[in-house]
């Protein structure tokens, strides 16, 4: 590193310039990275070492059958309901004969049956379609929303 002389056939000493090490080529050779990379692996294999394999599961208790049982009680008691036991709403189309043709049905579903509306396909544009003109209509009655016509 630095510059070295060397000579040259004549006689004469030319003054030559080495590369010096980068960043990275400098790091690459310290003694800093290979202890950090053995600290590493030595605390990977002590993780490894130290780890229990039954380290998430959790002891049992004497009332674990009881709980148990209360649990596949209430299960089998839900299981038993119909999914939509208290669904009772109407659309706005229900009964009527547009509900029963299919390419437009598939279009105004939420007019028809509204338990639509809890389906991501139908709700997402209606959300938007809301949002969207709640902020359109907020835009153009506050003033301060509008941008500055000094500024175009």
């Amino acid at each position: 590193f630095g510059s070295s002389v060397v000579p040259r056939p004549a006689g004469r000493l030319i003054p030559i310039r080495r590369r010096t090490q980068t960043g990275a080529e400098a790091m690459a050779r310290s003694n800093l990275l290979s202890k950090l990379v053995a600290v590493a692996v030595v605390c990977l294999v002590a993780h490894g070492f130290l780890s229990s394999a039954g380290a998430f599961i959790q002891p049992q208790s004497s009332s674990a059958p009881a709980k148990a049982a209360i649990g596949a009680a209430l299960a089998a008691a839900g299981m038993a309901l119909p999914a939509q036991a208290s669904y009772n709403w109407n659309g706005p189309l229900t009964g009527s004969e547009i509900c029963n043709t299919k390419p437009i049905v598939w279009l105004i579903y939420p007019l028809c049956d509204p338990v639509f509306l809890v389906s991501p396909i139908y709700l997402f544009p209606i959300t938007l379609i809301v949002f969207g003109s709640l902020v359109t209509v907020l835009n153009l009655l506050i003033p301060a929303t509008q941008p500055d016509e000094d500024l175009r």
